[in-house]
């Protein structure tokens, strides 16, 4: 498919989407959230794409959602009214969370509001040293509604999440590194390198067990602890019937990398 507001590529099993409207700061509009839906279920759906990537074009990741665009008039209002609008935004959130392969948010610059919900959707945050952080939906009256009060509870804990969505104020990238809510600074000209290097350093990993860790990462925030150990046993045996592991342990023994195939 060609897209017009974001780029996609894929290479050594990583599949990366760029949202492409830096002039516009990667606001989130009616084109753009509809075509990374697409390109996010492109890459699910893709057997060869083990590892997700997402950053922005220009000096922000992502300004949010383009409020006139979300206010105006549509040309198809059952589809492209706030609460269409909405309705898909939740789907790439759901589609991010629930992908079964681990995804990486390379945080280039600004990443505020539903920018942010994006980058907490995934699995892992990279952040330039420039990148500001921040759930700006109370600057317009509004509450987060892409998993904000989802994600950073359980992210920073219930009292920084709660001063980070009542006040809107943003956070510098060290300071959300101290609090948990990203897992590196880099400084700014090595963040796609960087980024690009954990994501192959996943995608050549045994991808199978990295989507069933992260399938069990997901479910059992809301389980009890017996449930989850129910799960986890279910998952190593079918880790241990793979191909995956019997290639980890010949590996192991002869010395040399091993070489997986996500089976």
């Amino acid at each position: 498919m060609d897209y017009r507001s974001i780029l996609y590529q894929k290479e050594g099993g990583v599949a990366m989407i760029t949202l492409n409207r830096p002039r516009a700061l990667n606001a989130l509009n009616i084109e753009m959230i509809e075509e990374l839906l697409e390109a996010v279920r492109q890459a699910a759906e893709d057997k060869e794409v083990k590892v997700l990537l997402l950053t922005g074009a220009g000096r922000a990741f992502c300004f949010g959602a383009e409020i006139s665009e979300f206010t105006k008039p549509q040309e198809h209002p059952a589809q492209d009214s706030a609460g269409g609008l909405l309705l898909k935004s939740q789907k790439i959130i759901r589609w991010l969370s629930g992908l079964p392969k681990p995804t990486i948010a390379a945080l280039n610059g600004f990443a505020t509001g539903l920018g942010l919900d994006l980058a907490l959707a995934c699995d892992l945050r990279i952040a330039a040293e420039r990148a500001n952080l921040g759930e700006a939906f109370v600057s317009m009256g509004l509450v987060p509604d892409g998993g904000g009060t989802f994600f950073l509870p359980r992210l920073v804990g219930l009292a920084k999440a709660a001063e980070m969505i009542f006040t809107g104020e943003p956070l510098t990238s060290s300071e959300a590194e101290r609090i948990d809510l990203i897992n590196r600074v880099v400084p700014n000209q090595e963040l796609v390198k960087y980024a690009q290097a954990l994501a192959d350093k996943l995608a050549k990993g045994p991808s199978l067990a990295i989507g069933l860790a992260k399938q069990a990462i997901w479910r059992n925030l809301s389980e009890n602890l017996e449930s989850a150990l129910n799960f986890e046993a279910q998952s190593q045996k079918t880790c241990l019937e793979s191909a995956d592991h019997r290639e980890a342990v010949k590996a192991f023994l002869e010395r040399r990398d091993p070489l997986f195939q996500g089976k």
